[in-house]
């Protein structure tokens, strides 16, 4: 992993920005939770799909456009 940036190294967040973390934090989370029982019954592809899925969860987003 990387070493976290700085308040002052971070990019601005708009208010659409920070209006969308919430919604994908939560996405991150059930996904890492459904990654679990896929593990838990023995599906492992499936569980590193969705660890995936939570890890871009937890990318910034462009809200940009």
């Amino acid at each position: 992993m990387g070493r976290s940036r700085t308040r002052s190294e971070a990019q601005p967040v708009t208010m659409k920005a920070a209006h969308a973390f919430p919604m994908r934090e939560y996405i991150g989370a059930m996904a890492l939770e459904m990654a679990r029982m896929a593990r838990d019954e023995g599906d492992g592809t499936l569980a590193l799909l969705l660890e995936q899925a939570a890890a871009a969860a937890g990318q910034p987003v462009d809200v940009s456009h």
